[in-house]
């Protein structure tokens, strides 16, 4: 939109929304003139980071399959903790420990697996919607779950993604809330202690009685440490799919033409 003052050749582009404004620049999307007020962090306009980000499928299927893969893996590390807690009690005799053990183990394995899938899958559509919002974290989607992956950077990496993601969502003091240090910490404490199980679980045939109950200890604050971070998992989830699901449906209502006080002081 052009406005001129009578008596002047030179026009000067204004807001559609506020045509008392002067237009800063144009939307990247649909090409209108937007002022201070109404643009975006990702330089569209309003109504088009509004339609953006709706066009982004929502993560909240996701969120309720990871959090019932969760809760799975939570209690296959459940009976995981009574096993060991048998175990190191000395219930089990040599001969009956295989079998129940095996099992068990192969609950926890696939459920720990099935878990951490769903986990990601949520995290990747978290994130895409993210920055449909204008909130971009510093990492694509897909390089957002890589990282989950990637030797050693995976021991540090995905808590700060997890945090970055919070503070976007609901700002710094909403994340602080979360007990995200507690779930990472609980989290490299079951991955430390597992290493350690397997290579002593290894040497149970040749060793004796002291190194089985050192084996079964370790277990058991492996599994204890898994359980912790799965219900903390699940709490985090919930969490930051409130905070997600709030934004969402902010902007299906649509929005409105910016208040007058925010324009100015925009």
């Amino acid at each position: 939109m052009l406005s001129a003052v009578e008596g002047e050749v030179e026009s000067h582009a204004v807001c559609p929304q506020h045509p008392e404004r002067e237009a800063v620049r144009t939307c990247a999307r649909c090409g209108r003139y937007v002022c201070s007020g109404c643009e975006q962090e990702n330089g569209q306009c309003r109504e088009c980071m509004r339609l953006s980000a709706l066009e982004v499928p929502d993560s909240r299927g996701r969120a309720r399959r990871a959090v019932t893969a969760l809760q799975f893996a939570a209690a296959t590390d459940l009976l995981s903790l009574g096993l060991h807690s048998l175990l190191f009690l000395g219930v089990f005799t040599e001969e009956v420990r295989g079998l129940p053990a095996t099992g068990v183990i192969f609950l926890n394995v696939g459920g720990g697996l099935l878990a951490q899938v769903f986990l990601l899958m949520w995290f990747h559509r978290v994130v895409r919607q993210l920055k449909a919002l204008g909130q971009d974290i510093g990492d694509s989607p897909a390089m957002a779950v890589w990282w989950w992956l990637i030797p050693l950077a995976n021991w540090v990496k995905p808590y700060h993604l997890m945090k970055e993601v919070a503070t976007r969502l609901g700002g710094a003091h909403f994340a602080a809330a979360l007990p995200l240090s507690v779930w990472w910490g609980a989290n490299v404490l079951s991955r430390i202690m597992n290493q350690v199980d397997q290579r002593i679980i290894g040497k149970l045939e040749t060793a004796d009685g002291g190194m089985a109950t050192t084996g079964a200890l370790v277990g058991l604050i492996a599994a204890g440490s898994a359980l912790a971070m799965a219900l903390f998992s699940v709490q985090i989830i919930r969490a930051l799919q409130e905070q997600l699901d709030q934004r969402r449906d902010g902007l299906e209502f649509g929005d409105g033409p910016v208040p007058e006080a925010r324009a100015e002081a925009a």
